[in-house]
Parts: C-alpha cells; sequence; structure tokens
C-alpha cells in the first residue's frame, strides 16, 4: 500500500514536471514564433527598402558591380560612394556641390552647341574655337601695329609738308598782299574815271533810244503799211478772198530791236518800254531779221540765236538780261526782236488742242495742256476754241489715243470715256485739216516756245 502510494506521487510528479515542461515548451514556441513572424515583417520591409536603391536584376549588372568594387576598395558603401560622386561631379562641372541634374540640364540648355554634344566635346569645341579666334586676334594685333606705324609715318610726313606749304603760304601772303595794294590804286582810278564817263554813257543811250525809237516806231508803221498794201494787191489779183483766213505774215511778228548791247553785264537795250506795254518778265527771241523768222520746209521755226528777259522798263525802252545767247553768232545793235503773243496794239487769239509734254518728262497729256495755256495768257494771247477770221494761231500737240472699243459689259465710265477720246480725235483732226486748208500758221509746243522765247531746258 505504501509502495503503490510512493509510485503514484511519483507519476503525479513526473506527469507535473511534464505539464510544466510541455507548458514552457509551448510558451518558448509562441514566443519564438512572434519573433520569426516579426523578424520575417522587418526582413520584407528591410528588402522593400532595398528594392528602391538596387533591383536583384541590376545588383547583377557589370556596371553596379564595378561601382561596388570600387566602394569596396574606398571603404564606402555604394550610396555613399555614388553621393561622394555625384557631388564633385557637380563642383567640377557647375562649381555647386548640391547642384541637382534638373537644374544641371537647364543650365545646360542655355549653353548654345550643348544640344546633342557631350561636355567634354562642347569643351574642345569651345577650346578649339579659343583658340581660332586667338590666332585672329594675334594677326589683327600684328596689323593693327603695322598699320599704326603707317599712320605715324603718314603723319609726320603731313607734318612736314604743313610745315613747307605755312612757310610758302605766308610769302605767298605778302606777294599777294603787296599786289592787292598796288591793284587797289588801280583800281581807284578808274572807279573815278568810269565815274564820269557813266554818266555821260547814260546820258547819250537816253538820247539815242529816244532817237531810235521814234525811228524804229516809224519803220514798223511802214512795215505794217506795207503788209496791208501787200494784201491788198493779192486781193486786186484775185490771189486772195475776202471769206480766206489768212495767217499772220511773218514779219509782223517783229515786236522790237536792239538798240544798244552790254556783254559785260550781259544786258542788252531794246526798243520797246513801258509806252508799248513792255512788262517785267517777257521775254524775246532774238534774230537777225525778220526774215530769219519764216519757217523752214519742215513747218519749223528757226531758233533764235538768243533770248532775253526784260528785268527793269522805262518809258520807252527796257533793259533786257541775256539768258542765252550762240557764240559763232553773238547779239548785234539792230537784231530784231519777237514774241509770237506780244503786240502793243494788238492781241492775238490762239486755238488749242491735242496732248501736250510741258514739263518734258516725255509724257503728253491733257492737263498740261493748261500749263501752256496759262504761258500763252501770261503773255497777253487769247485763247477760242474755233478756227474763224480773228485767229491768228492754231498751236497743236499729240494727237489723242483711241483704246479698244469697251465691250457691252464694260463699266459706263469706262463707255464714256471711250466716246470723249472720239470727240477728242474728231476736233483734233478737224481742225488740223481747216488749219491746213486756210494756210493758217500751225504750231507745236516747241515752235509756239521758240518765237516767244520761253525755253523749257
Amino acid at each position: 500500500m505504501a509502495a503503490r502510494t510512493g509510485a503514484s506521487v511519483g507519476v503525479a510528479v513526473t506527469i507535473t514536471i511534464l505539464g510544466a515542461l510541455s507548458l514552457g515548451f509551448f510558451v518558448t514556441t509562441m514566443v519564438f514564433y512572434g519573433n520569426a513572424q516579426s523578424a520575417q515583417s522587418d526582413l520584407d520591409a528591410a528588402r522593400e527598402d532595398y528594392k528602391q536603391f538596387v533591383s536583384d536584376q541590376e545588383r547583377e549588372h557589370a556596371a553596379i558591380r564595378a561601382i561596388r568594387d570600387e566602394a569596396s576598395r574606398e571603404r564606402k558603401t555604394v550610396i555613399g560612394f555614388l553621393a561622394t560622386n555625384k557631388s564633385e561631379l557637380m563642383q567640377t562641372i557647375a562649381g555647386e556641390s548640391g547642384m541637382t541634374m534638373a537644374e544641371l540640364r537647364e543650365r545646360l540648355a542655355s549653353v548654345e552647341g550643348s544640344e546633342g554634344s557631350s561636355l567634354v566635346g562642347l569643351v574642345d569645341n569651345l577650346y578649339n574655337q579659343i583658340g581660332t579666334l586667338n590666332e585672329q586676334l594675334a594677326a589683327a594685333e600684328t596689323e593693327r601695329r603695322s598699320a599704326q606705324q603707317l599712320a605715324q609715318d603718314e603723319a609726320a610726313r603731313v607734318q612736314d609738308i604743313e610745315s613747307e606749304f605755312t612757310t610758302s603760304a605766308a610769302g605767298m601772303q605778302r606777294d599777294v598782299q603787296a599786289y592787292a595794294d598796288s591793284n587797289k590804286q588801280i583800281f581807284d582810278g578808274f572807279e573815278a574815271i568810269e565815274g564820269r564817263y557813266i554818266g555821260q554813257i547814260d546820258s547819250l543811250r537816253s538820247d539815242f533810244s529816244t532817237r531810235e525809237q521814234r525811228m524804229q516806231n516809224t519803220v514798223d508803221e511802214l512795215i505794217q503799211e506795207n503788209i496791208v498794201l501787200q494784201d491788198q494787191i493779192l486781193r486786186l489779183l484775185g490771189e486772195g478772198g475776202v471769206d480766206r483766213i489768212m495767217p499772220l505774215n511773218e514779219e509782223a511778228l517783229v515786236d522790237g530791236r536792239i538798240n544798244q548791247v552790254n556783254p559785260i553785264d550781259n544786258e542788252a537795250m531794246i526798243s520797246i518800254g513801258r509806252n508799248q506795254k513792255a512788262v517785267l518778265g517777257m521775254t524775246f527771241a532774238v534774230y537777225d531779221d525778220a526774215t530769219d523768222i519764216r519757217p523752214d520746209a519742215n513747218g519749223d521755226y528757226r531758233q533764235g540765236k538768243a533770248v532775253l528777259e526784260i528785268v527793269r522798263v522805262e518809258d520807252t525802252f527796257s533793259r533786257a538780261r541775256i539768258i542765252s545767247s550762240s557764240a559763232g553768232n553773238p547779239i548785234v545793235r539792230g537784231d530784231v526782236i519777237a514774241n509770237a503773243v506780244y503786240d502793243p496794239t494788238k492781241t492775238y487769239k490762239f486755238v488749242v488742242d491735242g496732248l501736250f509734254d510741258t514739263d518734258g518728262d516725255g509724257i503728253a497729256s491733257r492737263f498740261e495742256r493748261e500749263t501752256l495755256e496759262a504761258l500763252i495768257e501770261r503773255w497777253g494771247g487769247v485763247l477760242v476754241s474755233e478756227i474763224n477770221g480773228d485767229v491768228d494761231f492754231v498751236v497743236l500737240g499729240e494727237k489723242p489715243v483711241l483704246p479698244p472699243q469697251p465691250g457691252p459689259a464694260a463699266p459706263v465710265a469706262a463707255i464714256q470715256e471711250y466716246v470723249r477720246l472720239q470727240q477728242e480725235i474728231q476736233r483734233y483732226d478737224d481742225l488740223m485739216l481747216k488749219a491746213e486748208a486756210t494756210s493758217m500758221p500751225l504750231l507745236n509746243a516747241n515752235r509756239l516756245q521758240t518765237l516767244i522765247g520761253d525755253f523749257p531746258n
């Protein structure tokens, strides 16, 4: 009984010990399991962090292994090695160790030639350009020094010339002053003599002009009477008709004569003055005699040998400036003067039509006809529209050109312009035929300006 009791106690103790051991093992197992789970979580998190720096595939890349080996040799981690190298690279390239790659790209984008080129290539290219520019600068500096030396040599030569010129000029100035003093004495003597003779000449000129004007008036009256008598003779012989429009006789174009010529002052005295309605600015053509005013075989009036413009008007004579003259045929006393639209006793009537080029630009137009008409009226002529018995001259320009006839669909303005041109051409042809049929003096713009001494060129 006692033995059985002792065995039971031993079994109970053993069971108790086993239960305690089992419980401890269970607790230990649970603790280790919890630690294992926590370690696995840390391992998974560490692997995720590790993948942010390098993946398993990248670890096997040759470039990554080379970086790892180089970092190991320097006893650094790969990240530390890369960070150090990046800072050194940015400091070397941009001078700022903390610059990011994005900032570096932005700065490089503003550098000319950086696109599509490495930094080393860009630096080499710029270095080559700098070398070329330095060579050009050295050549330019050599040329500059050469030019500077030439300029200094030229300046020294010019200074020598100026010195010689100053010396020569001073001597010449003394000679000129001596000649000037001598000439002044001679001039003062001539001026005194001239003053005495000018008064005598003016007095004689006035008397001579008065007598010559009287004689010229007598000659003009005789010429007019001769013209009338010739016309009467023609009528009596049946060569004229009372209904025929007679042209103006060329001799009647003679308005006066040259009384005196003063080539020194480039002036001439003419035999018409205020009493003959002469005005300032009036121009006259000069001829040897009245027969020179006749038209040639082509109907052109020969240009006078000179042109005068009145600059001073007296009662019986006028002073005229010589605008142009012929060196081989100078103006002499007794030459005749003519202006087609001037006559102290008569107003000439003109019919003007056609297109004219009065400004010499090579383009004739009907608007420039007004310039010619104004010229005629300025000298006292009268403009009329049709040829009749009172007309003295017919002045015709170029004939208008008729364009192609406009079609039915043409604008009304184009049709009206075509009709107007037809009427102008018909009027031009009618005036031409009537002037030729009546032997009316037919002039163009050049002939008219030749007769009145007004030349556009």
